[in-house]
């Protein structure tokens, strides 16, 4: 005969339940005390910063004095030369191009990078490839610049190796043009873009692969069906954070590209290139400021398009 376990006797030896232990509370004072350094630190020096220089561009210049107020002029002068004498249409296209291609790039040869550190190295290891992959951000980024410049210039290390070995006639011109802009560029993106896909490599369940190959998925049909859709999001962060730096970025285009370089466009420098130009050689800093403005824009937008790519397929 079965008893109900509700009509027995309460058992006085029994412990009581504990109670259960409350969330914490996303509004509690010691996350507001926790996040507080960072909203200043970031307020101050991101955010402030760059609404001034998004007000300084609707100032003008009298006299080579700023005067404050709220001006179209210097967006209206830019637009009018926009195709025209200065051509800013044609040195965003050859920064969008420039950097696109270098996106590219970095993704193609990091990503495979990436999958063989996250699933071929021995767990143990893991930490000291991750550790070696960004090493080259413990040296300047002007000193590699340069240290490139020395390596593929005329008669550096590389073309003096090729010619000596005979599978050259001539040295290879890449100082001074957009392959050594990308270059520099590759190198200087490649440790963040590794880490990035190797952490989104990292979060795949495992037993996934397994699952697909014990469904009769072979190795590429893998990839292309679990890793990939998988790692979509950390695929289109780091081609964001790559085509966001690659647009801003002035040293590999100067010190490399020599300030322009040849493509579809022609020869005319990155824009960020034509900025720090004009700042260099103009007492006119709101119509400065407006231009950068205009890549502040492009890269804003590049950041919502690339967050509309980063949502995983449900």
């Amino acid at each position: 005969m079965t008893v109900d376990p509700g009509l027995l006797p309460p058992n006085p030896m029994a412990k009581p339940l504990s109670k259960p232990t409350k969330a914490p509370n996303e509004s509690s004072w010691l996350g507001l005390v926790c996040l507080a350094p960072a909203v200043i630190y970031d307020t101050l020096l991101f955010l402030l910063p760059l609404v001034f220089l998004v007000w300084i561009g609707f100032w003008t210049v009298d006299n080579y004095v700023m005067v404050p107020g709220f001006s179209l002029a210097n967006y209206s002068d830019i637009f009018q030369q926009f195709f025209s004498r200065s051509r800013y249409a044609f040195a965003i296209g050859q920064s969008l191009w420039v950097s696109a291609t270098t996106t590219l790039l970095a993704v193609v040869l990091c990503y495979p990078f990436a999958m063989a550190l996250a699933f071929r190295v021995p767990a143990r290891w893991q930490r000291l490839g991750v550790l070696l992959a960004i090493a080259p951000f413990w040296s300047s980024y002007i000193l590699r610049l340069y240290a490139w410049q020395t390596l593929l210039n005329r008669e550096g290390l590389i073309n003096s190796l090729l010619l000596g070995v005979g599978l050259m006639q001539a040295p290879m011109e890449i100082v001074f043009t957009q392959t050594g802009t990308r270059i520099g560029l590759l190198h200087y993106l490649a440790p963040i873009m590794i880490l990035i896909l190797y952490l989104a490599l990292r979060n795949i369940d495992t037993t996934l692969l397994g699952a697909a190959q014990n469904l009769g998925a072979n190795r590429w049909q893998v990839f292309w069906r679990v890793i990939l859709p998988l790692t979509r999001p950390g695929v289109v962060y780091s081609a964001v954070f790559a085509m966001i730096i690659s647009l801003g970025d002035v040293l590999s285009g100067i010190i490399l590209g020599g300030g322009t370089g040849r493509s579809v466009f022609g020869s005319l420098p990155l824009f960020s290139t034509m900025i720090l130009n004009e700042y260099a050689a103009s007492t006119n800093l709101p119509r400065t400021a407006a231009l950068a403005t205009l890549l502040i824009a492009i890269m804003v937008l590049v950041l919502l398009v690339g967050n509309q790519f980063s949502q995983t397929e449900s």
